[in-house]
């Protein structure tokens, strides 16, 4: 494989490590690379203000893929995204009537402005790297103003999981629950418009920039990152990544998250490139 055009990075448990610091080895790396005339962009499932430091550490200056791809916009000036995905709004009402009366926090994302329902001593630090600027609401109504790129339920299992298991008649939405991996017993649900994750915001953009899928190098280690595979030239996992994940991976690094594994990843498919 040729040198890639654009590489794609996913942040947490890829990008950064365990204790959510970028280590100096990787962002020597990637600086290197961009020097070289790589487009280096962030895949994620933040906010883009929730990524804003590392993108203005790498003084990235392309748009990046957030909320899992259903937003694609520039993290640093602002803008128009270049590619936006709400969920229907008919959807976002029914999400709200189900969890209202529920003990669990509620969020919604409107491109990068966020608002909360009964955040929580539990709840609060489980979300913060996620979400950040958030504005309290208290009137369901608020739903009528503005289509939310995505919601966010936070909450114990049992009410999290219950909530989850009404929602299946919605068929216009992409729904994921999951645990919380630092605040156990923590789970979230996520929504989002079906079709969005990250492949679908990297098609996106690397279509926008003029970049072939085969030029495309991406880097994720969870669930999330999976459809990115899909839309790259080559993709490429932390030894920390799920099972499943580097079951489809074209190139495992020997390195974890913690050990610079993007810096490895890039000295071996970018540097070392024919």
């Amino acid at each position: 494989m040729a040198k890639p055009r654009l590489i794609a990075i996913d942040i947490d448990g890829t990008l950064i490590d365990s204790q959510t610091r970028l280590r100096g080895d990787v962002e020597r790396a990637i600086r290197r690379a961009m020097d070289d005339g790589a487009i280096v962009t962030l895949s994620t499932g933040r906010m883009i203000s929730a990524a804003r430091q590392y993108i203005d550490i790498l003084k990235i200056d392309v748009p990046i893929i957030a909320l899992n791809g259903a937003i694609v916009a520039d993290g640093r000036n602002g803008g128009e995204p270049i590619y936006h995905e709400p969920i229907s709004l008919e959807s976002s009402k029914t999400i709200i009537e189900k969890a209202w009366e529920s003990d669990t926090t509620l969020i919604f994302v409107r491109c990068d402005m966020a608002y909360a329902r009964n955040i929580t001593d539990l709840t609060g630090p489980a979300l913060a790297t996620w979400i950040v600027n958030i504005t309290d609401f208290s009137d369901k109504e608020i739903i009528e103003r503005f289509q939310p790129t995505a919601i966010l339920i936070a909450g114990e299992s049992e009410t999290v999981g219950e909530l989850y298991s009404n929602m299946t008649e919605l068929v216009d939405i992409e729904h994921f629950m999951f645990p919380s991996i630092r605040y156990f017993p923590i789970h979230y649900i996520e929504y989002r418009a079906r079709g969005t994750n990250k492949g679908r915001g990297l098609a996106m953009l690397r279509k926008s920039l003029g970049i072939p899928r085969e030029s495309v190098l991406s880097i994720g280690d969870y669930l999330n990152d999976i459809p990115m595979a899909e839309e790259s030239g080559i993709f490429a996992v932390p030894a920390n990544a799920l099972e499943e994940v580097r079951a489809v991976a074209d190139y495992i690094s020997p390195s974890s998250n913690d050990e610079g594994a993007v810096a490895e990843i890039l000295e071996e498919l970018y540097f070392n490139a024919k």
